[in-house]
């Protein structure tokens, strides 16, 4: 081949001129591959022989075949008329001269799942803060909740940010959000509210309790149920932007009644006293408001 090779070199030019118009020029601002780094498709068909292969059969006096199309030893190529097409990824992976990364191994314990797990191993902390018999206990409980809110928009944003979603976290995590939230309402129905103009009152705060934790269970069979069935149905019940509205409000009116929890003088208690359980209210009726759209969406999978 190397006696020949001013005849190959002939044949690799004649090969470019007749090979060129088959694919398109690339427009992504790369130089575009050789004919011998492009898969060519023709009619379904694969062109196997590189331009190399193909010169050196030409040398060799033998005719080359594909398809219908012959061209014997010393004649000038034609265009085919054939409709040609390469793998745009391929193309570029071979002009890049560089193979495609390995497929990144997903893991369950990510830094988000871990900081879910971490807000739910806090609630017997928060527990054991609320009975310390200790000046120390408000602040705690408090503080320990606070980190917990703040651990539910943080792993959410690191998620996705580094990339790390999993099913077990997008399980785990609202899962936590409503212990912690249940575990927190259940403490505070046993006592009045300590300051405001409700100060002494000791139904309310259990009143909305009930219908909190009311409306999660029956979202928990909803879903349950619609996941049977499957296709719209399980779609209507999809989390929306409406359940983390109910969740800030939640989580905002639970440590505003902390802070109001033992009573006191001060303006942060006093007004504490007032926007807690104005809050509470609210996020209570997002709740219930959240389950009556929820219900009408999956009505008519009901009556079917």
């Amino acid at each position: 081949l190397r006696l020949y090779s001013p005849r190959i070199a002939s044949m690799q030019s004649a090969i470019t001129r007749w090979s060129a118009p088959l694919c398109a020029p690339s427009t992504s601002g790369r130089s575009s591959p050789s004919i011998s780094q492009l898969p060519l498709q023709c009619h379904g068909s694969r062109l196997h022989q590189k331009p190399a292969a193909l010169a050196a059969q030409s040398l060799l006096g033998r005719p080359i075949l594909h398809g219908q199309h012959a061209w014997a030893h010393g004649a000038s190529p034609q265009m085919p008329s054939w409709s040609c097409r390469a793998s745009s990824s391929q193309a570029q992976d071979s002009s890049s001269g560089s193979n495609p990364p390995p497929p990144s191994t997903s893991s369950i314990m990510t830094i988000p799942t871990l900081l879910t797990i971490a807000r739910v191993v806090a609630i017997p902390f928060l527990v054991a803060a609320w009975y310390w018999q200790s000046p120390w206990s408000t602040p705690t409980v408090t503080a320990i909740f606070i980190a917990a809110s703040l651990t539910d928009w943080l792993d959410g944003y690191l998620a996705r940010k580094m990339n790390l979603n999993s099913k077990f976290g997008a399980f785990l995590d609202p899962l936590a959000d409503k212990l912690m939230v249940a575990a927190l309402l259940v403490l505070l129905s046993t006592r009045p509210l300590a300051a405001g103009p409700w100060a002494g009152n000791d139904w309310a705060v259990p009143a909305m309790t009930l219908a909190i934790i009311g409306r999660e269970i029956s979202m928990s069979g909803l879903r349950e149920w619609a996941a049977t069935l499957g296709g719209a149905a399980r779609d209507a019940v999809a989390v929306n932007s409406m359940g983390k509205w109910k969740t800030a409000a939640q989580m905002t009116s639970l440590t505003l009644l902390l802070v109001a929890r033992d009573g006191g003088s001060s303006t942060l208690v006093q007004v504490a006293g007032v926007a807690g359980p104005v809050l509470l209210l609210v996020a209570t009726w997002l709740t219930v408001h959240s389950l009556v759209v929820y219900l009408k969406a999956l009505w008519p999978h009901m009556q079917s």
